[in-house]
């Protein structure tokens, strides 16, 4: 559902005694006795959110939290928060513990959302994880660079906004404190985060959901999750089956109808990008950008996108009720 956050609050630094007996420490490394840098203090506890208290240019105090919602709740993001309750649960512990840790009044709430990872399981057999990411990594977006990482990532960026598909079990096998327990639950597990980077990104989120600001309460929601990630794989293009190659000719034929022209068009495009990349058209001024955007649309509408390995075609990735989080556990 929602994974790592950044939430902020205009809150009054203590004195800087105060903040050493606190566990924080100065991030400026200014060489001079007397400093004339904005005051900047960070706690960071071995599996605990991290803490950042800074001071801004017009001299307005803000103390932000750093960290993953369901490590927070569970102890290890495997397991997902999965509905309203549990979010709300998690923000009055995330309140809770910054009033202990910082010695202040924090709402959650009530904090403006610099950062959001919206997130999402489908959980498969562990040979369909793999089969899924080698078709994936033909997926493309408009000004977005893309970036495979082994066999196991297929990552999309841009300045504020990244979108990842990845092998959670690779990913916590990768990590030696993963525990055998995480393990087990991470098998099979194809994960998608839709990440907003950073507060413009977030506040241009929150235009489109229709809500009046970035705040926790609006954007750290069922709802607003549901939206990003229904939005996302839309534009990608994935609620359609992905087909063997051969049969990508048909559904395309089937799509333009008696419009031959328009087929060989399309045709043509999904060619030249299966041999030099569908990112690259652009770059090679094979397709200006506006049609490069026109044809992809249409491949997608199609279900011609992309292909699946081997005969077998694939299910499309819808958003579903995610996997449940871990029985037992409990806030920090």
């Amino acid at each position: 559902m929602i994974d790592s956050v950044c939430l902020t609050r205009p809150v009054r630094m203590h004195s800087p005694l105060d903040m050493l007996s606190l566990g924080f420490r100065s991030v400026c490394k200014h060489p001079s006795s007397v400093c004339t840098h904005p005051a900047r203090w960070r706690l960071a506890r071995e599996k605990k959110p991290h803490l950042t208290w800074s001071e801004a240019p017009n001299g307005s105090h803000w103390l932000s939290l750093t960290g993953s919602l369901p490590k927070f709740m569970f102890g290890s993001n495997v397991y997902l928060l999965s509905n309203d309750d549990e979010l709300r649960t998690c923000l009055e512990g995330i309140s809770q513990y910054v009033a202990e840790t910082a010695q202040v009044t924090f709402d959650a709430f009530a904090a403006n959302v610099n950062r959001v990872d919206y997130c999402h399981h489908w959980r498969f057999s562990s040979e369909l994880v793999p089969q899924y990411l080698w078709a994936l990594r033909g997926i493309s977006l408009p000004r977005m660079r893309k970036t495979l990482i082994d066999s196991s990532t297929v990552e999309l960026s841009n300045a504020s906004q990244t979108i990842v598909f990845y092998d959670k079990f690779e990913e916590r096998f990768a990590m030696k404190s993963s525990t055998q327990e995480e393990l087990n639950a991470a098998k099979g597990v194809l994960r998608f985060e839709m990440r907003l980077r950073d507060n413009r990104s977030c506040d241009r989120f929150a235009k489109k959901m229709g809500v009046p600001n970035r705040k926790a309460e609006m954007l750290l929601t069922e709802q607003a999750t549901r939206h990003a990630i229904r939005q996302t794989l839309d534009r990608l293009g994935l609620s359609k089956p992905i087909t063997e190659g051969s049969a990508r000719l048909e559904l395309l034929r089937a799509y333009c109808g008696n419009d031959g022209a328009r087929f060989l068009r399309l045709a043509g495009f999904l060619a030249a990008g299966d041999y030099y990349g569908l990112d690259n058209l652009v770059k090679l001024k094979i397709s200006s950008y506006s049609d490069y955007r026109r044809k992809l649309k249409e491949i997608k509408d199609a279900g011609a996108f992309l292909i699946a390995e081997g005969p077998r075609s694939l299910e499309g990735l819808t958003f579903i009720e995610p996997c449940k989080p871990h029985q037992g556990s409990e806030a920090a």
